[in-house]
């Protein structure tokens, strides 16, 4: 792959006459990476799963804010994609469809819905103190909504868990992410929950799916419930929001006025599914 490629349209993304994404799997013959989309994911996989272990065993620092998603996405996919912690450029637009659910497209207002919805976590003080369920219904909204903007070209879904276990590890809980693999039990739910979300704007769906996968750390005898979880990596590596910040969150869903544009939309820019 040439140095420095700059990505302005949907296919600047892909290997010049392909619909294979440009990737360092560079090669004699193969200057924009490999070719075969089999080979392709599978390696994407494997470089992916490997950088997501290592962050479980150490977690990146951040303030749960935009930059700090952009940093998990860039280094979970630092050895595949040039854009890895990148915001897509493309497809611009109100919003893009893919398999006929709707999602932000590129631009200004995508930047800007990013960055308005990891500034609402640290306004309900990252969900600290809060009892399990209201913390799992605070949870799918925020994650339903930073789904719907979907701010990468591939690998959000991987981010996502990534971003949100960690959260909800500084929270005093914790996610077990096995529930929601490939074949795993609650895979299909987690999925069509959240297009139920995009398609409706509600995350009640989400909630209790999310819901059978969340639990709070054990504490141990005579030792507090943030005892235990100050324990975790994942808790070390997380800004210690300080005390008097912004109390408890609201339940009411969200209203933004753009997810109505997104429910409405009946035509968009039809993308390749990720799922990932």
């Amino acid at each position: 792959m040439a140095r420095g490629h700059i990505f302005r349209t949907w296919d600047d993304y892909f290997i010049p006459g392909t619909s294979v994404l440009r990737n360092k799997f560079t090669a004699p013959g193969k200057p924009y990476g490999e070719t075969d989309p089999d080979k392709l994911r599978t390696l994407e996989e494997a470089f992916a799963h490997s950088r997501i272990q290592e962050l479980a065993e150490t977690p990146i620092a951040g303030r749960f804010d935009y930059d700090h998603m952009k940093a998990i996405h860039g280094a979970i996919f630092q050895d595949v994609y040039d854009w890895a912690g990148q915001e897509r450029v493309a497809p611009v637009g109100q919003f893009m469809t893919k398999d006929g659910h709707a999602y932000y497209g590129a631009g200004p207002h995508l930047t800007a819905a990013a960055e308005a919805e990891y500034a609402k976590l640290a306004s309900k003080n990252y969900l600290r103190g809060l009892e399990p369920a209201e913390f799992v219904d605070q949870l799918a909204e925020s994650w339903g909504e930073v789904n719907v903007i979907h701010s990468f070209r591939e690998g959000n879904t991987r981010s996502q868990f990534v971003f949100f276990s960690q959260l909800a590890e500084q929270a005093g809980y914790r996610i077990d992410a096995t529930q929601f693999a490939s074949g795993a039990p609650l895979r299909d739910a987690f999925v069509e929950a959240r297009f139920h979300s995009q398609d409706t704007g509600r995350n009640d769906r989400l909630a209790a799916v999310l819901g059978q996968a969340i639990a709070p750390f054990d504490a141990g005898p005579g030792e507090s419930h943030h005892g235990a979880e100050s324990r975790s990596p994942l808790w070390q590596a997380s800004f210690p929001q300080s005390a008097n910040a912004a109390g408890r969150a609201s339940t009411a869903p969200s209203a933004d006025p753009r997810r109505g544009m997104l429910r409405q939309a009946g035509r968009g820019y039809r993308a390749e599914p990720e799922g990932r």
